[in-house]
């Protein structure tokens, strides 16, 4: 008998979060250079050597996220059977003479070279060319990584961004990936120390300098917004945020139409439509604001933040 055989969703929860994982050295870089000018430094004059020196959190994070990208595919595999997951031959099996049930994890499962073809073969839908190529080019730079130096090895953040929004979305299609970043954050032991109160604060500004280096395409693709359409204050995000010590000025909602009579703003955080009423902002905290979209429910204007 066979003890603690994992579920798909073992593989999925683990899966996304090691893509957080990877997800969080990446963005922290980003902030970090974003913030450069609060502190007195031109980020254009430094950002050429800082990201030669984030080299290894670089390589890192794409070996973490290829990790976590198996794990997903492991789960879809799952879903047919995790016996397929067993590799080696029954004579290498351990005994199921004992006297204690095996448990799933003493045995060895296959390699990554295998993912693809033993998914392909079983499951319902095979996975595309271009993420079988991009997931072969993954896997041999992670294998160099771990397992060698390579000094002509350069990886770009864009490169690990990008790769893992591709990713996500091809196994998740109708999942956003905002939603998992902000479960991962809500899940962090800093919400121990108080940093559950900058959750909305801390997703908002990763997605808004992200969304910012993305090109119009990409951004409509991962985050469902047209980039250069009027940006506004996501009434809720707003909401949650702690103000205390953050200006809070990340606008990344966008309206769902081009109508001036639209009455539906979308967001990217919080993967949510809210319902907005089309009238003047009343400029008692803001009289330059020439915002005409208030929120109903939070009753604030989204162009000014009052």
């Amino acid at each position: 008998m066979i003890a603690n055989i994992p579920t798909p969703d073992d593989f999925y929860r683990t899966g996304k979060e090691l893509l957080a994982f990877s997800w969080d050295i990446v963005a922290k870089l980003l902030v970090a250079l974003d913030e450069a000018e609060y502190y007195g430094i031109d980020a254009s004059e430094v950002s050429e050597e800082y990201w030669n020196l984030s080299q290894r959190q670089l390589t890192t994070a794409l070996a973490i996220m290829q990790q976590g990208i198996e794990f997903l595919i492991k789960g879809r595999i799952c879903e047919v059977s995790p016996f397929l997951l067993i590799s080696d031959s029954p004579s290498k099996w351990p005994s199921p003479y004992g006297h204690e049930p095996i448990e799933f994890s003493k045995f060895r499962t296959i390699d990554a070279q295998d993912l693809i073809k033993i998914h392909d073969t079983f499951s319902a839908q095979c996975f595309d060319t271009r993420f079988v190529s991009l997931f072969n080019e993954l896997r041999e730079k992670r294998n160099t990584i771990m397992h060698s130096i390579n000094k002509s090895l350069d990886v770009q953040f864009g490169e690990i961004i990008e790769t893992l929004l591709y990713m996500h979305k091809t196994l998740f299609p109708s999942e956003s990936w905002a939603s998992v970043r902000r479960e991962s954050l809500q899940r962090s032991p800093n919400t121990e120390l108080g940093s559950s109160d900058y959750i909305s604060n801390e997703v908002c500004r990763e997605l808004s300098i992200i969304i910012n280096l993305l090109a119009p395409a990409k951004a409509k693709e991962y985050f469902k917004i047209n980039k250069k359409k009027r940006a506004y204050f996501c009434p809720e995000c707003h909401y949650e945020a702690n103000h205390d010590t953050d200006d809070f000025d990340y606008k990344l909602a966008r309206l769902t139409s081009d109508s001036s009579k639209c009455t539906s703003l979308y967001c990217p955080v919080c993967n949510q439509e809210h319902e907005v009423s089309r009238s003047d902002c009343s400029k008692d905290y803001d009289p330059d604001c020439e915002g005409n979209v208030i929120s109903d429910v939070y009753g604030i204007c989204v162009t000014c933040g009052h």
